[in-house]
């Protein structure tokens, strides 16, 4: 498994290859996670590539973190993915995570993604 983070000015790129296991999606979540509150950027862009896709979020527990995200209306999350399958999969994700009322997307095109984000950015500022 690989993954680096890149500040893309109002938010955190997060890229990850060749995630296969629970242990390497949690130390990831929590790499992507401790970037974030470095650079006090509550958006981050996830590009996901040649990963196992995840269909089993309880088993990679990623839905304890989704009561995070929540918790802060302003932090937005959005998945992108290199292949079908792992599309698919983070559609499945973005549902569970609605469901609970975290702000966590799934996108077809990088351009869409960051859009998304840097809306929330002109919401909150339009609500100060």
């Amino acid at each position: 498994m690989q993954y680096k983070f890149t500040l893309l000015q109002d938010c955190v790129r997060a890229e990850l290859s060749a995630r296969e296991t629970v242990a390497e999606t949690q130390e990831f979540i929590r790499a992507a996670m401790a970037e974030a509150a470095k650079h006090k950027c509550p958006r981050m862009l996830v590009w996901v590539r040649r990963s196992r896709p995840i269909f089993k979020v309880e088993q990679y527990r990623i839905s304890e973190h989704f009561k995070q995200i929540a918790a802060n209306p302003q932090v937005r999350v959005a998945l992108l993915a290199d292949a079908e399958e792992l599309r698919a999969a983070h559609e499945y994700i973005e549902v569970l995570a609605r469901q609970q009322g975290a702000n966590v997307r799934a996108f077809r095109d990088e351009a869409q993604a960051l859009e998304w984000l840097r809306a929330g950015v002109l919401q909150s500022q339009e609500k100060r």
